[in-house]
C-alpha cells in the first residue's frame, strides 16, 4: 500500500487493523491512537476536514495530525476517538442507553451556534448534489427501493423529492447520523465521526437516518438476522420531547438513497 513520505513516520513500525465496516470506499487504517483514511480527492472528501475543524471545541470530533492529496487520493491521519461505536453488540443490548446517548447527541447538535458554520446544506443544495449523482450514474440503481414501483429509476425518485420537498428547520446536522457513526467511550464521552455532509441542514434529517439506523439494527439487518429487543421507536421521540413525523422521515430516508 502507498503511503506518502511525510505521514509515513508517523505511522512507521505501528501495528493496525483495517476498518471493512463503513461503506464509504475509503481505505480505514486503524492504529492504537489514531486513523489514517485515503480516499478518491473530491471536494465530499475536504468537506469532512473542513468540519472537523470547526467543530473541534464544539463537539467531540477527529482531529487531522496531517493531510496529503497525492494522486488523486486524499490522506488524512487523525487522532482516533476513544470508544465503541453504538452498533457493537455490547451496546445494542442496552437500548435504553444507546436511546439515552442518540438523543442528547441530537440535542447538543441543535443548541450549536451555526452562525460561522462553513459548510450550508439546505435541502435545496443537498438535492443539487443529488441530482449530479444520479446524472452520472453514481446511484445504484439495483437499491432495493428502486423495485419499489413508485420509484421504479433513481430520476424518478429525484423528480419526486423535488416535488415534494418539506419544511426546513434548520440547524448543525450531521448528515450521516446512523450509529457506527457514534463512538462511546468506557467513561461514557461521545464522539463523532465521518463529518462529510454534515454543515447547516435540518433537523429531521438527522433524526430519520437515526430512526432507520435504530430500526435496522435492532431487527438484526447488519447483525447477521440477529435481532435485539427492548428498543421501540416511541423511546426516541419520548427523550427528544417531539412528535414523530412520518412525512419528514420518510422524506430524509428516501432523499438519502441517493447519496
Amino acid at each position: 500500500m502507498y503511503i506518502p513520505e511525510s505521514i509515513y513516520p508517523y505511522i512507521k513500525n505501528k501495528s493496525f487493523t483495517l476498518d471493512t465496516k463503513g461503506k464509504s470506499g475509503a481505505t480505514i487504517l486503524m492504529f492504537p491512537d489514531m486513523v489514517l483514511k485515503i480516499e478518491d480527492d473530491t471536494e465530499e472528501v475536504d468537506r469532512d476536514e473542513v468540519m472537523a475543524s470547526w467543530l473541534s471545541g464544539r463537539l467531540n470530533v477527529p482531529s487531522t495530525i496531517i493531510s496529503v492529496k497525492e494522486k488523486g487520493k486524499k490522506y488524512r491521519l487523525m487522532e482516533r476517538i476513544e470508544g465503541e461505536d453504538l452498533s457493537s453488540p455490547k451496546l445494542l443490548s442496552m437500548p435504553k442507553k444507546i436511546v439515552d446517548i442518540v438523543s442528547k447527541s441530537l440535542l447538543s447538535f441543535w443548541s450549536l451556534d451555526i452562525s460561522s458554520c462553513p459548510e450550508k446544506r439546505s435541502l435545496d443544495i443537498v438535492l443539487k448534489e443529488a441530482e449530479e449523482r444520479v446524472e452520472n450514474n453514481l446511484v445504484d440503481s439495483d437499491a432495493p427501493i428502486f423495485k419499489d414501483i413508485h420509484f421504479s429509476s433513481p430520476y424518478v425518485l429525484l423528480k419526486w423529492l423535488k416535488e415534494n420537498k418539506v419544511d426546513e428547520e434548520g440547524c448543525f446536522s450531521h448528515g450521516d447520523f446512523c450509529l457506527p457513526n457514534i463512538l462511546v467511550s468506557e467513561e461514557g464521552s461521545v464522539g463523532f465521526i465521518d463529518l462529510s455532509r454534515s454543515g447547516v441542514g435540518d433537523k429531521w434529517n438527522d433524526i430519520a437516518l437515526i430512526y432507520r439506523s435504530l430500526e435496522m439494527n435492532y431487527k438484526g439487518y447488519y447483525n447477521g438476522g440477529v435481532p435485539y429487543s427492548g428498543y421501540d421507536s416511541s423511546m426516541l421521540f419520548d427523550a427528544l420531547g417531539i412528535k414523530e413525523d412520518k412525512e419528514r422521515i420518510r422524506y430524509f430516508i428516501l432523499l438519502d438513497e441517493l447519496f
